[in-house]
């Protein structure tokens, strides 16, 4: 998930993190330390559905037009769209928000390298996550989109991007699943003390056994799938083809509490605001 360009950077950065984190969690409030872990927990599915994209394309031998990783970002922002709630519409929300944060805390786009990278700019990513929103239902999420300072007639295109997509995956990931499903093995490996903190939120979340069953219960692999919650000596996640084994690093975890827990102690406004339950119109669209 992390570009290679930036891993020195990410390495300075998530120690100058690590050492803020510590000072601003003593010095926020019950609610806002609700708010860094919905908001560390939001990102850590998102990235999940991301590497369970990656892990479907592989298995399934599925086509891939573009690049992969912007296809394994549409296919998390399609799941939790079709989820249709309140929940993972506020975790869309989050995830925009955290490339938006990371974009700055990494300078994504500041290397001309970033140009060439296997991933979307940072922000780039976000925008995208937000137009496929709106581009699903324009009258729940333009509010959203407009938060984004996405301009109108990039709202109303953002329609076909959604379409395609859906289109796409409906069509690809359609009788994937039978009656057997597919056997997933979850293990939490010791974080160490550094760690500790990120590592019992990121259980407790429950992001990662969810989604793990949910790869049990809808697709059949035929093949053993490892998920892998361990320190990496890195902010990461990712999918490893020959091993079948998804890796979440405590690291991460600890990134996107870090991020969150600088903005609000800088006194910085999130760009997108938190989702309330709202009526929203009917579409074709079924959970999947």
């Amino acid at each position: 998930m992390m570009r290679p360009v930036a891993k020195l950077l990410a390495a300075l950065s998530l120690c100058m993190l690590c050492l803020a984190g510590a000072v601003q969690a003593q010095e926020l409030t019950k609610k806002q330390r609700a708010a860094v872990h919905r908001f560390a927990y939001n990102n850590s599915l998102f990235v999940l559905y991301h590497e369970l994209g990656h892990l479907l394309f592989h298995q399934f031998d599925m086509p891939v037009l573009g690049r992969e990783e912007d296809a394994a970002d549409n296919v998390a922002t399609w799941i939790l769209l079709n989820k249709r709630g309140p929940e993972a519409e506020q975790a869309l929300v989050d995830a925009a928000e955290g490339w938006i944060l990371s974009g700055v805390a990494y300078d994504s786009g500041g290397s001309e390298s970033d140009y060439a990278a296997v991933h979307s700019l940072d922000k780039q990513r976000a925008y995208q996550i937000v137009c496929l929103m709106v581009g699903m239902d324009e009258t729940s999420f333009r509010p959203i989109a407009n938060e984004f300072r996405i301009i109108r007639d990039r709202q109303q295109s953002c329609q076909w991007d959604y379409d395609t997509v859906d289109r796409s995956l409906r069509s690809l990931l359609g009788g994937r699943g039978d009656k057997r499903g597919t056997e997933v093995v979850v293990t939490y490996h010791d974080a160490g003390q550094r760690l500790k903190e990120a590592a019992q939120a990121f259980r407790a979340s429950g992001v990662f056994d969810q989604v793990a069953d949910e790869l049990r219960r809808n697709y059949s692999l035929g093949k053993t799938v490892q998920f892998n919650a361990k320190r990496c000596g890195e902010p990461n996640a990712f999918y490893d083809p020959e091993t079948i084994e998804v890796i979440f690093c405590y690291e991460l975890m600890q990134d996107y509490m870090d991020l969150y827990s600088e903005s609000l102690a800088k006194d910085l406004e999130p760009a997108a605001p938190q989702v309330e339950p709202r009526k929203r119109k009917k579409t074709k669209i079924e959970a999947s």
